[in-house]
């Protein structure tokens, strides 16, 4: 499957700014809307809307409304609001996915290759928070995150998953415990960064560094993932 870039989001300067109408540039109006071109522009559109306020009232209407096309426009793309949360869902994760494919492609070894594919899934939920709390959250129907949504992230979870699962047969862990450990490490990173958006850590009256303290919790669980098997054993009750 080929993973196309998809451009960051810029925040909004101000909320007025959010409210001013997106013209759709021409090569995107009617009648290329068959090509793909307003189905494309709706999801980067949504995009924005969730980069800058979570876009809690997102709809069809709205989104037509910003880049200046019928309300009607949308609905030859969009079954529905929820057919369009998914799609935007999936360019999130397409992104994601392509960061950790550069990611893998630099050939590190394999400790610094683990923990730069964790940091990237943090700084994506921090520079990404409205997007990544959709891609992640309860928002999203079953029947979506079972489909494409579902596969979509399954791309930027196996680069991560194979890049554990090379520390792991380095530091001698059995391949049966391979898919234990790439949930741990996931449950690591995706609590890190939710506790992280939700201003739980750092604790305001730790003064800890951010920053540092992120690098800290990935480090220690990736330090104990290289101690073996046998310190594990050990540290068993």
């Amino acid at each position: 499957m080929t993973i196309k870039a998809s451009q960051t989001p810029v925040r909004s300067a101000s909320r007025a700014a959010s409210k001013t109408p997106r013209a759709l540039p021409p090569q995107l109006r009617e009648p290329t809307y068959e090509r793909g071109g307003l189905r494309n522009a709706l999801v980067e559109e949504g995009r924005r809307m969730f980069e800058e306020n979570g876009a809690s009232e997102l709809s069809l209407r709205a989104l037509a409304r910003r880049l200046g096309v019928s309300e009607a426009a949308p609905s030859r793309h969009f079954k529905g609001k929820e057919e369009l949360l998914a799609a935007i869902a999936i360019s999130g994760f397409k992104q994601l996915a392509e960061q950790r494919m550069h990611i893998s492609a630099k050939h590190l070894p394999a400790l610094p290759k683990a923990r730069e594919m964790m940091l990237s899934y943090v700084r994506y939920a921090q520079t990404h928070a409205g997007l990544f709390d959709l891609m992640t959250g309860p928002r999203l129907l079953q029947e979506f995150v079972r489909g494409d949504v579902e596969a979509t992230s399954n791309i930027s979870y196996s680069y991560f998953s194979d890049s554990v699962f090379e520390l792991a047969l380095e530091s001698g862990w059995d391949r049966q415990q391979l898919h234990y450990l790439s949930h741990a490490a996931w449950s690591m990173e995706h609590g890190v960064a939710a506790l992280v958006l939700g201003g739980r850590i750092p604790r305001t009256d730790s003064n800890l560094d951010t920053q540092r303290m992120i690098e800290f919790s990935i480090d220690l669980f990736l330090a104990a993932v290289v101690a073996g098997p046998e310190h594990f054993a050990q540290s068993q009750i």
